[in-house]
């Protein structure tokens, strides 16, 4: 077998639910590959888009009708039996899935096309974050802007999110682009 990494679980479980659920809503944290806008698009699923936090993600599955919500750190909550993360329903779920589906996990991890996000955490001061983010903003005028959670400015050839860290003197920045390399030329 093969280990799927937490991104590519996210995006076969998503891939699943949306198959199997005319319709279904996710909520997912706005730092999530932009596949798993294909794979909902493809399957009229909508996504509602959260914040990165744990706290604010089960919030979200817990109040609005949400049928799957994922984290990028391999956390699945299934709203119909809790909203908080949980490995046993998430197992069963899956399982399922794959049976009603005739379908092998190998087989549905190789129709996700490869995706990469670089992460980089930048050191800012922290009188200096509220300036960072209103630079971002203003350098992005024009571009297509999420503000879920920090700045994302969607381009073309990917994304970029541009999020303060609230515990640390830092701020985060993650890229999305294929090949690997974008996505270092984006956080860049």
């Amino acid at each position: 077998g093969e280990a799927l990494t937490a991104d590519r679980a996210l995006l076969a479980l998503v891939t699943r639910v949306c198959s199997s659920r005319a319709g279904a809503r996710l909520a997912l944290p706005v730092s999530v590959s932009r596949e798993a806008e294909r794979i909902a698009e493809r399957h009229r699923a909508t996504i509602t888009w959260t914040k990165l936090s744990a706290a604010h993600l089960m919030e979200v599955a817990g109040a609005r009708g949400i049928d799957f919500a994922a984290s990028q750190e391999g956390g699945f909550i299934w709203p119909d039996v809790i909203p908080a993360y949980d490995a046993v329903a998430t197992l069963l779920h899956l399982l399922d899935l794959l049976v009603a589906a005739d379908e092998k996990l190998s087989e549905v991890s190789a129709q996700i096309p490869p995706s990469f996000i670089a992460h980089e955490e930048v050191p800012t001061p922290w009188d200096s974050k509220g300036a960072v983010m209103r630079e971002i903003v203003e350098r992005s005028k024009g571009e297509e802007m999420v503000l879920v959670d920090g700045v994302k400015i969607i381009r073309p050839e990917g994304w970029v999110l541009v999020l303060p860290d609230p515990g640390l003197p830092s701020t985060h920045v993650w890229a999305e682009g294929a090949p690997e390399r974008e996505a270092r030329r984006l956080v860049a």
